[in-house]
Parts: C-alpha cells; sequence; structure tokens
C-alpha cells in the first residue's frame, strides 16, 4: 500500500504541473496538490506503521554522559538525549531508560 499511496502523490503533482502549464484553471492544480498532499501523507502512515521500536539498551558510555547530567540535575535534558540515541524512543520509554540510573 505504500507505493501505491507513494505513487499517486507523485502522480499526482506531475498532474498538477502539466496542469498549471496546460492553461487549465488554477483550481485543477490546487486540487491535484491537496490530493497528492492527502496520500503523501497515507503512504508515510503505512511506512511507520510498519516500524517497530527498538529496545534502549545503554552501553558505558551513554550511562556515564546520563550519569553526568543527572548529576547535575538536568533530568529533562537527559530524556531527550535518549531520545536523540534511539529515534523511536517515545518520551515515556526514555524517562523510564533515565529512572533506572537513579
Amino acid at each position: 500500500m505504500r507505493a501505491l499511496y507513494l505513487g499517486l502523490a507523485a502522480a499526482l503533482c506531475v498532474a498538477a504541473l502539466v496542469f498549471k502549464f496546460s492553461g487549465a484553471p488554477n483550481l485543477t492544480s490546487v486540487i491535484a496538490l491537496l490530493l497528492a498532499g492527502a496520500f503523501l501523507v497515507l503512504g508515510l502512515k503505512a511506512a511507520a506503521a510498519g516500524r517497530e521500536a527498538a529496545p534502549i539498551e545503554l552501553d558505558e558510555e551513554k550511562r556515564t554522559t546520563l550519569r553526568g547530567m543527572l548529576d547535575r540535575g538536568d533530568e529533562g535534558a537527559a530524556v531527550r538525549q535518549v531520545q536523540l540515541w534511539f529515534r523511536d524512543a517515545t518520551p515515556e520509554t526514555a524517562r523510564a531508560a533515565v529512572q533506572e540510573l537513579k
């Protein structure tokens, strides 16, 4: 489905260009672009639905970095750092990983 949605989005973008340069009313180009945007969103959602969250496994270097942040009292920065290291980490799972270090 992802390929179909993204293919339709690309085709509608090309159609919008054709409409624009062929002298068709501007409304047709705008409608084609809006539909392309909708299909792009559907395609990206379909791609994201199949991803699994990777478990948060901190090595010693990362633990040391996080402990330094916690020693300074900057728990929020430690949570954000975990989210930077692990793309799919939610704030809740990142906070749980930081809490384990306390």
